[in-house]
């Protein structure tokens, strides 16, 4: 490979590992509410829980969630039964990071339409993990 091919090649990859998690292909296959209020109204009105995905623009394994969990097609599907929001804890998401008490990255929050935690996976999960903790989760709320 030549020395400009090389160049190249590190630019783009370069600027694949340090894209946000909004600009991330698997981002977009999600539908995301905009804010935590959006998304609690949504939620009332559609009876379903709040998922927050709290995330910072350097965490690696937040953009491993984005590529790899969130782009399952399985996981999408099933996304559809909650209404997800994500939040940057270090920017829009900040006051709601402190709020739930978010230290490490990434954090998934799953919320009732009051805005009360009704559980919370820590940390990355890849998709078939995900989904048996997001089936946990849904019977558990399902439940109450």
């Amino acid at each position: 490979m030549g020395t400009r091919a090389l160049v190249a090649a590190t630019v783009v990859i370069a600027s694949l590992a340090c894209a946000s998690p909004e600009s991330s292909p698997a981002a977009t296959g999600v539908q995301w509410e905009k804010s935590l209020e959006a998304a609690l109204q949504r939620a009332g009105k559609e009876k379903k829980l709040v998922m927050v995905f709290f995330y910072t623009d350097w965490c690696g394994w937040c953009r491993r969630m984005d590529q790899n969990t969130f782009a399952d097609a399985r996981v999408q599907a099933e996304l559809t039964r909650l209404v997800p929001v994500r939040l940057n804890a270090e920017g829009n998401g900040r006051a709601e990071a402190a709020r739930f008490r978010v230290n490490s990255f990434p954090v998934i929050a799953f919320l009732d339409a009051t805005g009360r935690q009704v559980a919370r996976i820590p940390g990355f999960l890849p998709a078939p993990a995900f989904l048996e903790e997001l089936g946990d989760v849904l019977k558990e709320a399902a439940g109450k």
